[in-house]
């Protein structure tokens, strides 16, 4: 890991969710963990934006912002009526 974090909003989005997100749909459409996805969504929404762990490897160094959680909460500002692209830097 290094000495100084990475600003997330300097981080690519991954560009499809990874093997193990929660956000990832199965074939009925429903959330592969419905559980984890709405306690990442309430810890971070409006705070912070999730790292894909699934890209972090074995040094825990994070490379990709959370597909699944960018687009939630993408969603949720647009619902909202806010600029999603102002808040999700």
């Amino acid at each position: 890991m290094t000495d100084h974090p990475i600003p997330v909003s300097e981080l690519p989005v991954m560009k499809e969710c990874c093997a193990t997100c929660p956000f990832k749909r199965d074939k009925d459409g429903r959330k592969q963990d419905q559980e984890l996805a709405d306690t990442v969504m309430s810890r971070t929404l409006f705070q912070a934006q999730q790292i894909c762990h699934g890209t972090e490897g074995d040094n825990r160094e994070p490379h990709n912002r959370c597909k699944g959680a960018y687009d939630e909460a993408f969603t949720i500002y647009q619902r909202l009526g806010l600029e999603p692209e102002k808040h999700l830097k």
